[in-house]
């Protein structure tokens, strides 16, 4: 506070302390009035907001000898109310472990009970179970009641105190809380003022850094533009003139020579306009394209015809790796041939000669995966975040070894975005650098919907967020065809409100009645249908099913709110063509309660819009994880976890919520930066830090989904030892869910068999041998044995091939690098 002698002349009145002021009242101060006096003068000499806010809960406690004091503050009106002080028998950690209380899970309180501004005493009965909203459960509290001071303002609440006593009644003096309460307030309002200085300070360094940025841009454009423009303009003028000057003289062969010369030159200049003019067109938002079914496996083989000639010339290899059935998508077939012949350009142009090229092509649930990975030197590491801006050159010295414009990646980026995928990259040890594109199968339709309901109107881009649900059970599930029906109470029948891999106007039109077909039998009796073969099913025999949902097996699972079924949830047509399996089914139900919670989220949007743009965020960064770990190797461990589960004895709810743990306990690592969690060299201790902080990170992100706890015990504890010693509380491993332990032994074993960021990748047999070396130490040895079992297991059925073909690849690309050297150096 600036003026904390203007504060105190402020507080200090007759009124609020029962003196008369003056140096005579001064002396004469007691009880309230001499511990107000003092917190005064403790908040001036303290430097830090958050020490100033604890001695006013401490001066508190003190005055009415409480056990304990809890001071909630509220960021905003319409945000919730988060603990910002508490004195007494509190944790040091309650602020982390209590959330943000929205602000209306404590009106009925704040506006029925207490209608004026006094505080007032609420026993247990009353509380019930909102107790923890103003008791968090961290607090052994046996008290029979509690008293609740308000502060307000002119929104309403702003702040309120919870005074707990455990051994005697509540006798208290308000006076000293109309004090401090008005301490809170301004204190509120400099935290404010502070806040919105900071905001703007911010805002006028970002715009002095896109000035910056802008000023280099065009420094940048012009050193390139002239740069590239000068070399072959100068080679077409030096030939050119010996032509004129040696016409007469010169051999046939020579000219033709010349003028091939002359020719290529002439396409690098032709080239940079072309691109210069594509990057403006697509800035500008006048590109005009179309989006029509497309085979992109048809496209990637074209082009890599046309650059086998050049590959060949420069000695460069290149493997292809297609899928053995075609791959269609929703794209512009131009764009895309564009984005690959660039990609594969770039790859080759930095692959030294006897290096290779390998360029693969992966289907997945929701997207398709496009891989073009080299033998070159690679990236900086500083510039992996960078080398999709225009202009930007890794080396931009005008004795640059490679040309070109700068932009041929910054247009890559633009395609990809268009399309509404992701493109990034990575160096991979010892192999060069990796680009991957994910192109989205946007295969997804939602109803036009104005009905109320589970999934009634919002005025947010509802389309959106139901189509990110669909593509998210898809994954889970790794169905192609995925559907959510709710219950049109209008017409009483089931409709499709969103639906991925099905035919749009089915989407739009299709009405089921309760107890008719799949779905209606399952919302009418509540229980699941698992269907392997509906062509052969007695009860939904259903003819050239195929040819509609791909394949015979499906599942569809009730979705219940407060007991009552309100929807449906369908899968079929298993991404790999297999039959679904019970476990699948268990999967599902236990998504359907997810599932209604995303839903509900999207009706209360308008109440409780921050928690809705954190459920969006989560479930994008879910897709994120999958999409960069990839949703086959994620199955294959999830797999491997359950049967972990299976052998050391857990009951089927604590095997669903480790399948689903599998899926979400690394997805914090999503929020590390990515020139943290992909850096070749060994990390800096803060760098470390920052990676460690994943854990704390999935858990906040994940919160607003109301997971099982056992899921989010999974996500936040994966990283602790067994004997002690890991991250975050650093606590012995026993003490925490044993799911967590063994998501802790499967997610190690994965780590060994990738390539790592400055290590080789493992072998099957050598990871096995790592992990028994940390047992009794990192890993718990009942789960080491099970572990054990598991791996002999995936030996027998060939499962453990697809485990180690990952790292076989890395590896054969090593190998081949080191080959390539040999060669080169027998031809020097």
């Amino acid at each position: 506070l600036a003026d904390i002698g203007g504060l105190a002349l402020l507080i200090i009145s007759p009124a609020a302390i029962g003196s008369s002021g003056g140096a005579a009242g001064q002396r004469g101060m007691t009880g309230p009035s001499r511990r107000l006096q003092d917190l005064l003068g403790s908040i001036a000499s303290a430097e830090q907001l958050a020490d100033k806010y604890k001695l006013i809960t401490e001066s508190v406690r003190k005055q009415y000898r409480a056990d304990f004091v809890i001071l909630r503050t509220s960021p905003s009106a319409e945000g919730g109310y988060g603990i910002r002080a508490c004195a007494g028998e509190c944790q040091e950690n309650l602020y982390e472990m209590t959330g943000l209380n929205s602000r209306k899970d404590y009106a009925s309180y704040f506006e029925d009970t207490c209608g004026g501004s006094e505080g007032y005493a609420l026993s247990r009965g009353e509380l019930g179970e909102d107790s923890p909203l103003f008791v968090p459960s961290q607090i052994s509290w046996s008290a029979e009641s509690i008293y609740i001071y308000p502060v307000r303002d002119a929104g309403g609440v702003e702040s309120f105190f919870t005074v707990g006593f455990f051994g005697h009644d509540i006798r208290l003096d308000e006076k000293f809380l109309v004090s401090c309460s008005e301490l809170v307030r301004q204190l509120n309002r400099y935290e404010a003022q502070r806040e919105n200085s900071h905001r703007l300070e911010a805002h006028l360094l970002q715009c002095k850094h896109e000035l910056e940025g802008a000023n280099q841009l065009k420094s940048n454009f012009l050193s390139i533009v002239s740069h590239e423009l000068k070399t072959p303009l100068t080679s077409i003028k030096a030939y050119a003139e010996t032509l004129v000057e040696n016409i007469s003289t010169l051999e046939r062969e020579t000219v033709a020579e010349f003028l091939n010369v002359m020719s290529e030159e002439n396409d690098k200049v032709i080239k940079l306009v072309d691109n210069i003019l594509d990057y403006s067109t697509m800035e500008n938002g006048q590109l005009r394209y179309r989006k029509e079914l497309c085979n992109i496996t048809e496209i990637i083989q074209n082009v890599y015809s046309e650059f086998r000639e050049k590959m060949l010339s420069e000695e460069v290899s290149c493997d292809l790796r297609l899928p053995a059935s075609e791959v269609f998508v929703e794209a512009d077939s131009s764009m895309i041939g564009q984005l690959l012949s660039n990609l594969l350009a770039n790859s080759i142009k930095f692959t030294p000669a006897g290096g290779s090229v390998k360029v693969a092509l992966e289907e997945e649930a929701s997207a398709v995966r496009i891989l073009v990975q080299d033998t070159g030197q690679g990236i900086p590491e500083d510039q992996l975040e960078t080398v999709f801006e225009r202009f930007h050159q890794v080396d931009a010295s005008n004795t640059r070894e490679h040309g070109g414009s700068g932009l041929g990646l910054a247009i890559c980026k633009d395609i990809v975005e268009w399309h509404d995928g992701r493109i990034w990259v990575e160096n991979i040890k010892e192999a060069g650098a990796r680009f991957t594109v994910l192109l989205p199968i946007r295969d997804t339709v939602v109803r036009n919907s104005s009905t109320a309901g589970i999934v009634g109107a919002t005025r947010f881009n509802r389309e959106r967020f139901l189509s990110l649900i669909v593509e998210t059970l898809a994954g889970f599930l790794q169905a192609r065809k995925t559907s959510i029906m709710a219950l049109d109470e209008d017409e009483g029948v089931l409709r499709v409100v969103a639906a991925k891999g099905m035919d749009p106007e089915f989407v739009q039109n299709t009405k089921v009645r309760v107890g008719e077909r799949i779905a209606g039998k399952v919302f009418e009796e509540g229980k699941a249908a698992h269907i392997n073969d509906i062509e052969e099913n007695d009860q939904f025999r259903m003819a050239n099913n195929s040819a509609y949902y791909g394949t015979h097996s499906f599942i569809s699972a009730p979705l219940m709110y407060r007991g009552e079924v309100v929807g449906v949830v369908n899968v079929s047509d298993h991404v790999e063509g297999k039959e679904f399996s019970p476990f699948d089914r268990k999967v599902l139900e236990a998504l359907g309660g997810v599932l209604v919670n995303m839903l509900r989220k999207l009706e209360n949007y308008e109440r409780v819009s921050e928690n809705f743009n954190n459920l969006r965020e989560a479930m994008r960064t879910i897709l994120d994880f999958r999409e960069s770990v990839g949703s086959k190797n994620i199955a294959l461990y999830s797999r491997m976890a359950v049967n972990i589960g299976e052998k050391i004895g857990l009951d089927e709810e604590s095997l669903t919520a480790l399948q689903l743990g599998m899926n979400l306990y690394d997805v914090g690592m999503m929020l590390v930066p990515r020139g943290i969690r992909g850096k070749r060299e060994k990390l800096s201790e803060e760098e470390w830090e920052k990676l460690r902080e994943h854990t704390n990170a999935g858990y906040s992100l994940l919160s607003p989904m109301e997971l099982d706890a056992r899921i989010m015990e999974m996500i936040r504890s994966h990283h602790e030892k067994y004997s002690g010693g890991g991250y975050p509380d650093g606590t012995a491993a026993t003490d925490t869910y044993v799911g967590a332990r063994v998501i802790q032994m499967v997610d190690s074993f994965r780590a060994l068999l990738s390539q790592g960021p400055y290590r080789r990748s493992y072998s099957v047999d050598e990871a096995v041998e790592e992990i028994r070396r940390g047992v009794g130490d990192k890993f718990d040895p009942d789960i080491w044995e099970a572990f054990r079992n598991v791996i002999e297991e995936f030996r027998e059925s060939g499962e453990i091939t697809e485990l180690d073909s990952f790292r076989g690849y890395l590896s054969e690309v090593q190998s081949e690098k080191s080959d390539n050297r040999e060669k080169v150096k027998e031809k020097v």
